[in-house]
């Protein structure tokens, strides 16, 4: 499937699409009106339809920027899943911070907006349907799980196990981190379950370009689930800036920045080389099943560098 086979699909539904953009999960494009129709790649109409439910409970909780919202879904005759969807006002923070890269205001607020928007989602309770969600497109470890430490560390074995001998490969002392990383899982206590995001990130942070305010937040999904919002607060700082040479000292201003804040609060110092353990070993084989890509060596180096992150 390639975007031009995903633009015939919909023209054979009778829509006019323009293309918009092209995610792991499938291919996006504008058919007015405000509205974007979305072709996923490997989502069933069952998955789809859970996930607009989960979407109409969290527009539901009245978060101050908007969420997703899907109209309506459908398979097409080829098999694939489509969703009509309404289309987010704002512009990717992360265009923004790729147009002056030098700029420490333009980075300061970008960081704000990160903050502001993890905080306000942090308040969220959780969501019926946040239990149901597949987790990087793997049935839910709530289903046999009634612990967030529990849930967390399932899906770090099942994952882990599936590319260990990548991972043995490139890690240092791997089996120790992985068996560490599940026993500090299993053994964890949190205060509350809310909602996780999962990928806070520049890309899916809408803003004002004017203002820079976040006003709305795209993609929920790929790790979508219910669990401790602290989670999600290590996951933001470990995105915000992935690469650049300022990667490490951007992360422990927004460790110092989300500390600061009611939740994720003082935990998130806490928390932090474990959940940033968990996902760079569940995560590390996200976008491919070899050690080749740029992903697979960014987790790699978490790990071999556990002890002075970040």
């Amino acid at each position: 499937m390639d975007k031009q086979n995903a633009s015939m699909i919909l023209q054979a539904a009778g829509l006019a699409p323009e293309f918009v953009a092209a995610g792991m999960e499938g291919f996006v494009f504008a058919i007015g009106d405000n509205r974007l129709a979305k072709v996923w790649l490997r989502q069933t109409e069952a998955d789809v339809r859970l996930l607009a439910t989960f979407y109409a409970q969290l527009r539901g909780q009245h978060l101050p920027f908007a969420t997703p919202l899907m109209h309506d879904v459908f398979s097409t005759a080829q098999g694939y899943a489509v969703s009509l969807e309404e289309r987010l006002a704002g512009v990717p923070l992360k265009s923004i911070l790729e147009r002056d890269p030098n700029n420490d205001g333009v980075r300061q607020r970008g960081m704000a907006a990160t903050v502001s928007m993890v905080s306000a989602l942090a308040s969220v309770e959780d969501l019926p349907t946040a239990h149901e969600l597949a987790l990087m497109g793997e049935s839910s470890p709530w289903k046999s799980h009634t612990s967030w430490g529990a849930v967390l560390g399932a899906l770090v074995d099942r994952r882990a196990r599936r590319y260990r001998t990548l991972l043995e490969r490139n890690v240092a002392n791997f089996a120790s981190i992985l068996n560490n990383v599940i026993a500090e899982l299993n053994a964890l206590q949190i205060p509350r379950t809310g909602v996780i995001h999962g990928d806070i990130c520049p890309e899916n942070i809408l803003v004002d370009p004017d203002s820079m305010k976040p006003i709305g937040l795209l993609d929920f999904g790929f790790l979508t689930t219910a669990g401790d919002p602290c989670f999600d607060a290590v996951l933001a700082t470990l995105f915000f800036d992935m690469y650049s040479p300022h990667a490490r000292e951007a992360r422990q201003e927004l460790l110092d920045m989300l500390a600061q804040t009611s939740n994720p609060g003082p935990r998130i110092n806490q928390l932090y080389p474990l959940y940033a353990a968990a996902y760079a070993l569940a995560g590390s084989n996200a976008y491919s099943d070899n050690d080749q890509d740029g992903h697979f060596q960014w987790c790699v180096n978490l790990l071999n560098n556990r002890d002075s992150q970040p």
